[in-house]
């Protein structure tokens, strides 16, 4: 299972959880847990990406003072 796939699974299953406890199929205690879910999957899902290498910048006067 992709890490994308087990974002989802996770934050689906918190949904529920919480969805069930709104209409008292679930103790409140166990909509919390929910909503502790669903955040991982979320953090997962988008929060914890590898830091991109910095993007080489561009110098435009080439440190090299222009004469007019």
């Amino acid at each position: 299972m992709r890490k994308k796939q087990l974002a989802w699974w996770l934050w689906a299953a918190g949904t529920v959880l919480i969805v069930l406890s709104w209409f008292d199929v679930v103790t409140p205690q166990v909509g919390w847990v929910g909503f502790a879910i669903g955040m991982c999957g979320s953090v997962l899902g988008w929060g914890l990406r590898p830091p991109r290498s910095p993007q080489p910048s561009v110098d435009t006067n080439n440190d090299q003072d222009s004469k007019v």
